[in-house]
């Protein structure tokens, strides 16, 4: 059976991807597998030997109803018996849609919306847990007869290349190595900047220890290279380094501070433990990280959280409690718990 796998969406959702498919990758040697993501997430599937990788540019070539079309007319040759749409948005259902007119068997995700729309509209305290991400994908491939297990551990080591890059720009690993990455698109999801600054200059302060900071885009980049100024152990993780090589760096971290946010998955998949702070969100919306428990997550409970599963949403205090709540001391003592625990 050859297998088409379709999710453009966030690096959380497409890094989700990763666990199951190696699942699939050692039990079904008969079958071939594909998957169609965004170009720069590559690197997540290069380890898979019954796996390949098709690139979209959905911000260039390929965006936009004609830029899709052109995706379809590039791939439809490729003889796929089954298309599993893993994401389910505009885009997916195109593409889907096309492959169905020429008597291609399609399944989609379950996007758990009813069930979400209780969750934020209840709060966790008076709902439940939904399925995790990796329950939901898992029983779309359940729909052909494919099941998946929790063996998955970790990516295999990065490359040579993306090691060696590692080393000429931040040198050989002595001490301790901790990741920052608190900022997140949606402001829900973003820790206080002067909470961050308290856990960085905590760490900063330790003897033989190195800080990475993760951030994407110009603006928060510049914010990280003016912390990298101010204190004398923080590193900004340079935006020049390719995904490859931030995996090759987290391979090495001892432990990586995360919002809600990619960073966390990717993490998880290198088996970098992970403190995961949440505000807007809440880990019963099932997007925690693979194999990540609630022990090391830090939230503030309240009756207005989870105000939504994954979305930027605006506060409806205005303030933010659920984020401004939480104590800059309570992250530390996560962090310290797990490096004295290693």
């Amino acid at each position: 059976m050859n297998v088409l796998i379709i999710c453009f969406s966030g690096i959380s959702n497409v890094a989700s991807v990763v666990p199951l498919l190696d699942s699939l990758n050692r039990n079904y040697a008969q079958h071939h597998f594909t998957v169609l993501s965004r170009s720069f997430l590559s690197p997540l599937f290069d380890s898979f030997e019954q796996v390949d990788f098709v690139g979209a540019d959905i911000r260039g070539e390929h965006q936009g109803f004609l830029g899709t079309l052109k995706l379809f007319n590039e791939i439809k040759s490729r003889q796929f018996d089954v298309i599993l749409d893993l994401q389910g948005s505009w885009r997916t259902r195109l593409i889907t849609r096309l492959f169905k007119l020429y008597g291609k068997r399609v399944h989609t995700v379950d996007k758990q919306r009813a069930e979400t729309y209780q969750l934020v509209h209840r709060g966790a305290e008076k709902y439940k847990p939904l399925k995790t991400i990796f329950e939901r994908y898992s029983d779309v491939f359940a729909k052909i007869g494919l099941t998946t297990d929790t063996k998955f551990e970790k990516l295999a080591p990065a490359s040579a290349v993306c090691q060696q890059k590692v080393l000429d720009v931040y040198g050989e690993k002595q001490g301790t190595w901790i990741g920052i990455a608190p900022l997140s698109i949606a402001r829900g999801k973003t820790l206080p900047l002067r909470k961050t600054k308290n856990v960085i200059r905590h760490f900063d302060s330790q003897p033989n220890t190195k800080i990475f900071l993760f951030g994407a885009g110009e603006l928060e980049n510049e914010l990280l290279s003016d912390w990298q100024t101010i204190f004398e152990h923080v590193y900004a993780v340079h935006t020049s380094l390719k995904l490859g090589e931030e995996l090759a760096l987290m391979e090495q971290l001892d432990v990586m501070i995360s919002m809600d946010s990619g960073n966390m998955h990717l993490a998880a998949l290198t088996a970098t433990p992970v403190v995961s702070i949440w505000g807007a969100t809440h880990p019963y919306a099932g997007f925690l990280g693979w194999k990540q428990s609630a022990d090391t997550c830090v939230g503030v409970n309240f009756s207005c959280r989870p105000c939504t599963a994954h979305e930027d949403k605006k506060c409806h205090y205005g303030d933010y409690r659920c984020l401004e709540s939480i104590a800059s001391e309570n992250i530390i003592k996560k962090i310290t718990y797990i490096l004295e625990k290693k």
